[in-house]
């Protein structure tokens, strides 16, 4: 067999068990799944948003899926495994299925198509497209889109960041099919400039900044006075400082003049009592001053 033929067969098979587990598992929210060949048994993962439906009770749907994909795919040594999707509104298979069965449930398709699209959008994806095809309203068939936020339609971006999803619907007036187109929101479009945010810089309040500086000058003042008096502890040299300085900064206190008391007479008004003096001391003049002034007089 050659590779052409070897790889067209691997695909249509894998395409083939697709559609089978999303016939199977429609309730349980069916997203995909991958084929894994191991050297001893082949690993198949069943993506689903409600693992506990695929499982079954006991383990019962589990094992009966693996049984079919060994005898009717040719699987061997099929292992089933079962992964939950975290975003099951980022999944565009699972939403596809969720619509085909309200579709089918009687509910209008434009009242479903809006309510997937806003939670699409709401769930952080950056574009969202629902297709909806068939006998909608009349006998006759057309198609219906609803859009929202970017979607990359051809390219590499279309390959690599958006999800696809198809699905159909069996109502009375006939077959409806269901295409839904997601694109993740870590999808990096090129062209697209995203510009940073400015940094915001701290406003200085200037009140604060005068408050600061009078405090420092009040400190700086009193550390000058600090310093100056500093090494001063006696009375006597402050009062000397002053005093050349010309600053009356301290007054001596005057000297208290007692009073000296009066003495009263009982019989009579009161008099005045006068401390006596002493008699002068005549002071003789020296005995040569004495012969001077003799001889003057006698020349006369």
């Amino acid at each position: 067999m050659s590779a052409v033929k070897y790889f067209i067969e691997q695909n249509s098979r894998k395409l083939a068990i697709d559609e089978f587990l999303a016939h199977e598992l429609n309730a349980a929210g069916y997203g995909g799944v991958e084929i894994r060949k191991m050297p001893t048994k082949t690993e198949v993962v069943i993506e689903a948003s409600r693992p506990g439906v695929v499982i079954g009770r006991r383990g019962a749907k589990i094992r009966e899926l693996s049984e079919i994909l060994e005898t009717e795919f040719g699987i061997e040594n099929a292992q089933l495994e079962v992964a939950e999707i975290e975003n099951p509104w980022l999944n565009a298979q699972v939403m596809a299925s969720r619509l085909a069965r309200q579709l089918e449930r009687g509910i209008r398709f434009r009242r479903m198509a809006y309510w997937i699209l806003r939670r699409v959008m709401r769930a952080g994806a950056i574009g969202c497209e629902i297709l909806v095809k068939g006998k909608l309203s009349s006998r006759r068939a057309r198609y219906q889109k609803f859009k929202q936020g970017t979607i990359a339609k051809t390219g590499e971006p279309a390959d690599i960041f958006v999800d696809e999803g198809n699905d159909t619907a069996t109502l009375k007036p006939g077959v409806i099919g269901i295409k839904v187109r997601i694109m993740r929101p870590d999808a990096k479009l090129p062209g697209v400039v995203h510009v940073k945010k400015p940094k915001v810089k701290k406003r200085v309040i200037p009140e604060i900044v005068e408050k600061v500086e009078e405090e420092v000058l009040v400190t700086t003042d009193a550390e000058v006075i600090d310093e100056d008096l500093e090494g001063i502890t006696d009375m006597e040299e402050l009062i000397e400082l002053e005093e050349l300085d010309g600053l009356d900064l301290i007054d001596e206190e005057p000297e208290e003049v007692e009073d000296t008391p009066t003495e009263t007479n009982a019989s009579g008004p009161e008099e005045e009592v006068t401390e006596e003096q002493p008699p002068e001391e005549k002071v003789e003049p020296p005995a040569d001053d004495l012969k001077e002034l003799e001889d003057l007089d006698g020349g006369d």
